[in-house]
């Protein structure tokens, strides 16, 4: 048997990921419904703000400066596999057009629901508020929901 290519690692890795986020948010829905989602969303955008911190002190991301979110992304790219680009930039504004997610067929085959992206990308929410803490971050366009492409839209 061939050695697993990095992409064929990364594409297992990201799977399990995926179906993990679909365990833990589609069982607090059931069990504990909005409240639930709310505080799992918080406890995931405080992690995030853990993340980018730790993203400030090594430099892939800084302070004030949107443009650093969409290269701390970017880098990612290779370990998680997400496609994206900025299609808006501002001084209030960043938006992010992702093209490929590494967690769609596994979200869609394991019956998550289709505001899934909203409670797991808290995450990321948190992460770009290390680099200006009046950040919020929508998604108004989601492949979950059937969209082409999904837009995360950090804004202030």
């Amino acid at each position: 048997m061939d050695e697993p290519t990095a992409d064929d690692v990364r594409k297992v890795g990201m799977s399990t990921v995926a179906a993990a986020h679909v365990v833990y948010v589609e069982t607090v829905r059931a069990e504990f419904g909005e409240k639930g989602l709310e505080a799992l969303a918080e406890a995931n955008r405080l992690h995030g703000i853990e993340l980018g911190e730790d993203g400030i002190k090594s430099g892939g991301l800084r302070k004030g400066d949107f443009r650093s979110i969409y290269e701390f992304f970017a880098a990612a790219h290779p370990f998680f596999g997400f496609e994206l680009e900025i299609t808006d930039i501002s001084d209030r504004l960043i938006d992010l057009k992702v093209t490929a997610c590494p967690w769609i067929d596994t979200f869609r085959a394991k019956g998550a629901n289709e505001d899934i992206c909203h409670w797991v990308c808290k995450i990321d929410e948190g992460i770009a508020q290390a680099v200006d803490s009046d950040l919020i971050m929508s998604i108004p366009l989601c492949m979950m929901r059937g969209d082409n492409h999904c837009i995360y839209r950090w804004q202030k």
